[in-house]
């Protein structure tokens, strides 16, 4: 699943090659195309960004959104390298050429009504307005959930992921399975600003070409980084995902 720093890496990448580019033709295979597609020929690029783990082109009035999800994918090609089946958007700017396959979402709309629906669907999102003290008063009033749950619900979270998920905790050294009402204020404190700058932590190393190995602790590992124990690894029965844990750093 494509999480938030990986989405925001694309956006910037996207901006990086198409701003103020025109658009010269277009095709999408999507039943969210709210718009005469032929409205969108010759619109400029004004921005790309994202909203969670959504990719969003402005191309005022109209917008663009893309999920990846876990198979998408984004190439910036003059040809396509996949077959038209996997195919599901074609932008064809004058500064070259953009595809996007197998993605399960691609809306195509106004953008002000696409980002007014993504506004009530999701919640705070660290590459947006963050608001430590609103999550703080969500968390409280959310106590008899699991923390290690409640880190992947996009309305709250937006953009968390599984990988940010399990390193958000082994930093914040609360084990994945507590309920948020047996967490003291100020390591529920800690949990949010490490969820901001963790994630900031994942988008600049992706930025830099390095990825992010250098930042696992404990996902995806049988031995604790820090104190060299063993991990515990199991599937969250609410979520179903991965989860990994150090018994010793995390309480």
């Amino acid at each position: 699943m494509t999480e938030g720093p990986t989405a925001r890496l694309r956006s910037i990448q996207i901006k990086k090659r198409y701003l103020n580019s025109r658009i010269v033709d277009i095709w999408a295979k999507s039943k969210r195309v709210y718009v005469d597609l032929e409205k969108l020929i010759g619109r400029r690029l004004v921005d790309s960004t994202t909203y969670g783990k959504n990719i969003l082109m402005d191309l005022r009035p109209y917008g663009i959104r893309i999920h990846l999800m876990m198979y998408g994918s984004i190439r910036f090609e003059e040809d396509p390298s996949k077959p038209k089946s996997r195919l599901r958007l074609r932008l064809d700017f004058d500064k070259g050429g953009f595809f996007v396959y197998n993605a399960p979402i691609v809306e195509i709309d106004l953008m002000d009504r696409i980002e007014e629906r993504l506004s009530r669907e999701l919640g705070f999102d660290p590459f947006r307005e963050w608001n430590e003290d609103e999550l703080i008063d969500i968390l409280i009033g959310n106590g008899d959930r699991i923390v290690g749950e409640i880190l992947l619900d996009q309305s709250i979270f937006a953009g968390i992921g599984n990988i940010l998920r399990n390193e958000i905790l082994f930093r914040a050294g609360i084990r994945p399975d507590r309920k948020i009402s047996s967490i003291p204020l100020n390591d529920l404190r800690n949990l949010v600003r490490i969820t901001r700058e963790l994630s900031f932590e994942f988008l600049e190393n992706k930025v830099r070409g390095k990825g992010i190995r250098d930042l696992l602790m404990v996902y995806n590992s049988r031995i604790c980084k820090r104190c060299g124990g063993k991990i515990v690894f199991y599937r969250d029965k609410i979520t179903g995902r991965k989860t990994f844990y150090c018994p010793n750093c995390q309480v």
